[in-house]
């Protein structure tokens, strides 16, 4: 069965948006130019994709007992020049601290993370469809 993810974002001011979850996780959106608070929505997806990988590559490692002291992935992102400003090739640094952890073995990991079980990385590669509902609250109360 389908899982459905639920959340609402609400305008803040200007460019600026706060995300909000059922259980009350928010992320702080932000596409001022000037003095911006929170990342901007394509750095969010990169944060997302690299968040998504790092998951299942830190999943697999202590499957394998592997003692992790750092991890940290670099991501770069290049973006078509027409509009929208899609994503055109999205690439990540995997810099790892993690004794006795051979490369080949992180190779076929960060492998695997990136290109089967990344629900995020999927995403950016699958057809959604769109359905939006339009909803005027002024409205709505004038006809109650």
């Amino acid at each position: 069965m389908a899982e459905t993810t639920h959340v609402t974002l609400h305008h803040l001011v200007e460019k600026r948006f706060v995300g909000t979850t059922p259980d009350g996780r928010q992320v702080l959106i932000d596409g001022t130019k000037e003095h911006p608070l929170g990342m901007g929505p394509m750095q969010l997806i990169l944060n997302a994709w690299g968040g998504c990988v790092a998951y299942d590559v830190l999943e697999m490692l202590a499957k394998r007992r592997v003692e992790v002291r750092s991890y940290r992935i670099e991501l770069e992102g290049d973006r078509d020049a027409g509009v929208p400003a899609f994503y055109t090739q999205l690439r990540a640094r995997h810099v790892i601290d993690a004794p006795g952890l051979d490369r080949r073995t992180f190779e076929r990991f960060v492998g695997l993370a990136t290109t089967k079980y990344c629900s995020v990385g999927a995403s950016l590669k699958a057809s959604q469809s769109f359905e939006v509902e339009l909803l005027h609250e002024a409205e709505e109360a004038s006809e109650g």
